[in-house]
């Protein structure tokens, strides 16, 4: 494993760490992460407000809701490591690996973009030397499930060796929109990789990685589930007593609840229905995201190696989605990404006084442009009432908002990291770091069809003078406003580790962390277009890893109790400004994360059983905020208090003419999560899911395999994100579910 950015066993590293070879997911067929967090302690994945393929990652309670351009993740991700800030198709991409860790706790010192909360670390299947190779798999399941993932190997030569890998899949929605039709949370993408090895002298490998996603579904179902009045919703009850509007909110409600009692996951929307408040249509969601890495090593001596990581990637993303889920056209935006991000690091590895030295010299650089923004249709029906218009007839395009952000961050680090052995069993770890971050921001929020008084179309909504009433802004072509901040921070670490025996790992850490701050791409005025602060965590962890044969096997354990205090911790909230829903983000004074995990591994010949256990308490200290309408906020968002966990496989001795059998299940529970900040309607419930899958490998020394497997195997109904508007004075809040009971078969063949 590589947490410390260099080759070393999981056993001998004081740092808190999960990791599973591509082999193992395979087996215990994880496709995505959200198959991931089932099986490591302190990672939970939910998505990122009411979108799927956009996952929010948290581990020990630090988390992001939305991946806005300008606002890092406290849970970085990693491809071949190099940074994903944006993680979009990131989740569908778990195939053909060599191993997927996952960090918990500051990375401040190793990893270039400064993660608060932990990094999830995927790596690639590397080529192979003078080896011709190769796998293909088929599945199909439930709701015409049909997917289809293959890799080879291609030797070329001595010196120089290829491996492609891709995967595509296809499968109906479980989600029905009666409404417009459409068959919702479908899937419907492609993904594939070409590698190539150079190794022109043994001292020299070079590693490229070509990787490209592509998907277009249509997007994610979000369904009403809480509806409050009084509220914001009063307005459509007035307006319809009057005569002006037909919109019948509490009966849309009503039909929305019998709808999905009389058959789960079903939903009667607006979309695409094609009248006046119909602004962009069907839904869809559309994701293209490729890239190139790059990681050449050069052993310069037996003490020293140099190696270097260039990554290069752009993305786009396109999301039409009705996030109140009934016939009312309450919120539909457009939302969209444009986003390129280049990355270069140079690092020197280097061993000395007899080995007992290793060191790491680097520098970093890391640059990320582009434009992240919507497009909103928000309570068209109140805005054209508003305007003296007719909401039978007035086109609702009128009244869209647009809110663009475009600029740049940059990052620029140079780092030293090292261990040192003072004896065979004690050994002193430290690194130390310097952060430079600048960023750029331009917003240009206005109302793009509004036609003005004098005849003109476009008005600019950034209020220049808010301590004045009504919207006091500039001409719609002069509607760009800019500012930039930059961030500088030093962060470090420190770890002494014990050895008693070659069996156990003892260790303490202290780690300095720092997350730089930012800006709000949806700000509207000078206020919510400052900056908002950096984020600084001070960690305390000690741990205990063990490695004991017991019986016909062997037992290993990992065992970490944590401390985390943070201050100006970066808080993405919902908020509701001038007849608009936007992300902006704050800080919380001071908060204090505790808890602590413990894994263990058995393992025979024939039985293999891991488990984990953990627990997360966040507590705010000083700084909590209140919501518009006055609810206190909820501290522990996105994390459930307690995970545990269970897989075991079982392969019992079978003829090998018969083949390798292996029947696989997986246990989860977490207890009750809390999904949104403000909202007791946003509580989930504890709950638990089983997986089971049984394979035979090798069927008669042909290579064939054949497999079944069900996942969800007791239907359990469960959410995994909000969009909660209750406590903006908005009256609403919508669900997004985890996937019910999906089950198949695959059949495979290695040659």
């Amino acid at each position: 494993m590589t947490a410390r950015r260099r080759d070393e066993v999981l056993q001998d590293v004081p740092i808190s760490v999960s990791a599973l070879s591509g082999d193992q997911l395979q087996q215990a067929g994880v496709t995505d992460v959200q198959g991931l967090q089932y099986r490591t302690p302190s990672l939970s994945i939910t998505s990122a407000q009411s979108q799927r393929n956009t996952v929010a990652f948290a581990i020990r309670g630090q988390r992001t809701q939305e991946t806005q351009l300008f606002t890092d993740p406290p849970v970085g991700t990693y491809f071949a490591e190099v940074v994903q800030p944006r993680p979009y198709g990131f989740g569908n991409t778990l195939f053909d690996l060599e191993s997927v860790q996952v960090l918990k706790g500051v990375q401040g010192t190793l990893f270039g973009r400064n993660m608060t909360g932990g990094a999830v670390l995927v790596e690639p299947r590397h080529p192979e030397m003078g080896v011709f190779s190769g796998e293909i798999r088929a599945q199909y399941g439930n709701y015409d499930m049909h997917d289809i993932t293959g890799s080879v190997n291609i030797p070329a030569g001595d010196m120089l060796a290829f491996r492609l890998a891709g995967k595509t899949r296809e499968r109906d929605g479980w989600a029905h929109d009666v409404g417009s039709g459409l068959d919702l949370d479908n899937q419907n993408y492609d993904a594939f990789r070409v590698s190539a090895l150079f190794e022109p002298t043994p001292d020299i490998q070079s590693l490229t990685v070509f990787d490209w996603f592509k998907s277009s579904e249509n997007g994610t179902a979000s369904f009403l589930t809480t509806a409050v009045f009084p509220s914001l919703l009063s307005n459509y009850e007035t307006l319809r007593s009057f005569g002006l509007i037909d919109t019948n909110i509490p009966a849309q409600f009503a039909e929305a609840q019998q709808l999905f009692r009389d058959r789960r996951f079903t939903l009667n929307s607006g979309s695409g229905n094609g009248s006046n408040l119909d602004v962009f249509g069907l839904p869809f969601e559309k994701i293209k995201n490729w890239g190139i890495t790059n990681k050449t090593t050069w052993q310069l001596s037996d003490t020293l190696t140099l190696k270097n990581i260039f990554g290069y990637r752009k993305q786009r993303r396109d999301i039409v989605q009705d996030y109140d889920g009934i016939p009312a056209f309450l919120i539909a935006p457009y939302q969209f990404a444009r986003t390129r991000n280049i990355s270069e690091e140079l690092q020197l590895q280097a061993k000395a006084f007899d080995n007992r030295l290793d060191l790491i010299l680097g520098a970093y650089y890391f640059e990320e442009k582009g434009i992240d923004g919507s497009r909103a249709n928000t309570l068209p029906e109140l805005n054209i009432i508003g305007a003296g218009l007719n909401a039978r007839t007035t086109d609702a395009t009128l009244f869209v908002t647009a809110n663009p952000g475009r600029g740049y961050s940059r990052t620029a680090a140079g780092f030293i990291a090292g261990t040192f052995k003072v004896t065979d069993q004690l050994s002193l770890s430290g690194g130390l770091r310097y952060n430079y971050d600048k960023r750029k921001i331009t917003v240009s929020p206005s109302r793009p069809n509004f036609v003005n008084a004098d005849g003109s179309v476009g008005l600019c909504s950034f209020d220049t003078d808010t301590a004045t009433a009504g919207l006091q802004t500039v001409p719609f072509d002069e509607c760009f406003f800019t500012n930039q901040k930059t961030f500088k921070e030093w962060t470090y670490d420190a770890t002494i580790q014990y050895e008693p025996s070659d069996a156990v790992t003892l260790y303490a850490s202290y780690r300095h962390g720092f997350r730089a701050g930012g800006f709000s791409t949806r700000a509207t005025n000078f206020v919510t277009l400052r900056p908002f602060l950096p984020e600084f965590v001070d960690e305390y962890e000690i741990g205990m890893k063990t490695d004991t044969p017991l019986g016909a096997g062997r037992l290993t354990t990992s065992t970490a109790l944590f401390r985390q205090d943070g201050s100006d911790v970066q808080k993405q909230r919902a908020t509701f400004v001038d007849g608009n829903v936007f992300t902006v983000v704050d800080n919380t004074a001071k908060q204090r994360n505790i808890g602590g995990e413990f894994e263990a591994t058995f393992n025979t010949d024939t039985f293999s059983l891991t488990g984990f256990y953990s627990y997360t308490k966040v507590k705010i200290l000083e700084g909590a905020v209140t919501s518009t309408i006055g609810l206190p906020e909820i501290a522990q968002r996105g994390t459930p208090r307690h995970q545990l966990g269970a897989t075991a496989i079982i392969s019992p001795p079978i003829s090998e003419d018969v083949g390798k059998l292996n029947v696989i299940a997986n246990y989860t529970w977490r207890s009750k999560i809390y999904l949104d900040d403000f909202e007791l309607q946003g509580k989930q419930p504890a709950y638990s899911l089983v997986n089971l899958r049984a394979e035979l490998n090798n069927v008669g020394g042909t290579g064939a395999s054949v497999a079944a497997f069900v996942n969800n195997a007791l239907d359990e109904t469960y959410r995994i994100g909000v969009l909660g508007l209750i406590a903006e004075g908005l009256g609403f809040q919508n669900s997004v579910y985890g996937e019910p009971r999906t089950y198949g078969i695959e059949v495979g063949y290695k040659f």
